[in-house]
C-alpha cells in the first residue's frame, strides 16, 4: 500500500516546538480541525486584517438557552463553515441544549472533499 504524503498542513494550535526547533505542523484532519476550531473560537469582527471572518455565534449565548437559539447557533455555523472552509462538506450539524450545564453540545459531521473522509468533531458553547 502507498504512502500517502499530507494534503493539507497547518501550524499545531499550541505552536509546540519540533525537534529541528521549528513549530510543528498538524496534517490532514488534524489541520482541519484547527481550522473549525478557528471558525468558532474567533469572535467575528476581532480579526484585523479580516473582520468579517467567522459567523456572529457569541451574541447568541446571552440568548435563552433553547431549541430556538440551538438552530439558530447550527444555522450560522453552517454558513461560518461553508464561507471559510471549502475543504469540507458539511452532512449533519446537531445541537442540544443541556440544561443542567448551561451549554449547547454541538456535533458536526462533514467529509473531507480531497479524500472523501467522514470526519466528526464536538464543540461545546457556554451560554451566558
Amino acid at each position: 500500500m502507498p504512502i500517502r504524503s499530507s494534503i493539507y498542513s497547518d501550524l499545531d494550535i499550541e505552536l509546540t516546538k519540533a525537534t529541528d526547533g521549528d513549530v510543528t505542523r498538524d496534517k490532514d484532519v488534524d489541520a482541519i480541525i484547527n481550522s473549525l476550531n478557528n471558525i468558532v473560537a474567533t469572535m467575528q469582527g476581532s480579526r484585523r486584517m479580516l473582520p468579517e471572518f467567522a459567523q456572529d455565534l457569541w451574541n447568541l449565548l446571552f440568548e435563552p438557552l433553547d431549541e430556538e437559539t440551538g438552530r439558530e447557533i447550527g444555522n450560522r455555523l453552517l454558513e461560518a463553515i461553508r464561507t471559510w472552509e471549502d475543504r469540507v462538506e458539511v452532512r449533519r450539524i446537531d445541537i442540544s441544549p443541556d440544561f443542567e450545564n448551561n451549554t449547547y453540545n454541538i456535533k458536526t459531521e462533514f467529509v473531507i472533499r480531497a479524500i472523501r473522509e467522514v470526519q466528526e468533531v464536538n464543540f461545546i458553547f457556554y451560554a451566558q
